[in-house]
């Protein structure tokens, strides 16, 4: 991840809580779980998903990627709270 980069984008995502590098990289960090509405129109081709489980202390990658130039909705593979990473492929 290139945090020098990333900058708070909460107008990107529902859940209010995002870094991004519009278009390249994401992190979204979902409080209490749930679904939320991500951005993506800026982005071009597809983007790679890993979630992060504080509370498993566990990574979980995505099943697929997300296509870009649209808005997605993503869940958490876990109720409780959760940190999305995406990056463009």
């Amino acid at each position: 991840m290139d945090l020098k980069e990333m900058t708070p984008h909460e107008e990107l995502v529902t859940t209010k809580y995002c870094l991004a590098n519009p278009g390249n990289e994401y992190l979204i960090y979902f409080p209490q779980g749930g679904k939320a509405t991500v951005n993506l129109v800026d982005v071009k081709g597809e983007l790679e998903l890993e979630w992060f489980i504080p509370s498993l202390n566990q990574v979980v990658k995505g099943r697929y990627p997300l296509k870009g130039g649209y808005f997605a909705v993503v869940e958490p593979p876990y109720t409780g709270d959760a940190v999305l990473y995406m990056k463009k492929k």
